[in-house]
């Protein structure tokens, strides 16, 4: 091929991977979204989730909810599940098991950050079926030291927010903690979400623990529950995981779809059969 066809060519392939770089390094999630979107697809048009009874424990009191969940959304707003500590801003609890003697379900990984890691996908997947404008983002590296890197949850879930969707970043307890519940976003104001999933997982303050990172950057996070008990072991157990993860995506998913936004893209209404 001549020299004159190959420059141009390389300078193009130069250019190209250079952009695709910066906006990376400005917003990875211009470009991850589509493919986490595609994703988290259900692999059927109607594919089921069967689902188990699965108790996630003592609720946290909403006698301690000093917050009013009013703020109105978008009716096709973009949601964006996170899994806690998939960043490592901090790493997480291992849980009831591990504490007994059990192997951590991966090694080199708390339990916690494995099962947010599992249900936020699962929220993404199912929500994405039943029609909401809905995706799981992954920062894929597990050490991320810099708290304002532009792959962190805290920075995508900021920059989500600030060009108007809403951020929930899932999580659970250690045993013998609080128990579940909404510690809902101070940056930007409580919103209708967080009222319903305050309603079906109990509330905390606003303020609790004098306003953790997420909240402060404008993402909400769900405390699932304490990681022990009948919640752990039904996850645990590769008999029951499957259809224990599909009931606590069903629980959030089915509060998110009480408030008034509209099914963004096709949905599906074959119900989740209990077995």
């Amino acid at each position: 091929m001549p020299h004159s066809t190959i420059f141009p060519l390389t300078y193009l392939a130069r250019q190209a991977k250079a952009i695709i770089y910066s906006l990376l390094l400005i917003n990875p999630i211009l470009l991850a979204q589509p493919l986490l979107a595609s994703e988290t697809l259900p692999s059927k048009l109607c594919e089921q989730f069967p689902t188990i009874a699965v108790n996630t424990g003592k609720r946290f009191s909403l006698e301690e909810k000093d917050w009013q969940g009013t703020q109105q959304l978008s009716p096709t707003v973009s949601i964006l599940v996170l899994a806690g500590h998939a960043g490592l801003q901090t790493t997480g609890t291992n849980g009831q098991a591990v504490a007994d003697g059990a192997d951590p379900m991966q090694p080199g990984m708390t339990d916690e950050t494995f099962w947010n890691l599992a249900t936020a996908q699962r929220i993404a997947r199912l929500g994405r079926q039943r029609g909401l404008n809905i995706f799981f983002y992954d920062p894929v590296v597990r050490h991320i030291l810099d708290n304002d890197d532009p792959r962190t949850n805290w920075s995508t879930g900021k920059r989500h927010v600030e060009a108007g969707g809403y951020a929930l970043e899932i999580h659970y307890n250690a045993p013998g903690d609080v128990g579940s519940g909404v510690i809902p976003r101070v940056y930007k104001g409580q919103t209708i979400i967080d009222e319903y999933l305050a309603s079906e997982f109990g509330a905390f303050s606003y303020s609790w623990r004098e306003v953790l990172g997420a909240p402060r950057r404008g993402i909400t996070i769900l405390e699932v529950g304490n990681l022990e008990g009948d919640l752990e072991e039904k996850l645990r157990d590769t008999a029951t995981r499957d259809r224990a993860l599909n009931a606590i995506a069903d629980r959030i998913v089915t509060a998110i779809e009480k408030t008034p936004i509209a099914k963004a893209i096709g949905a599906c209404s074959t119900p989740l059969p209990t077995r």
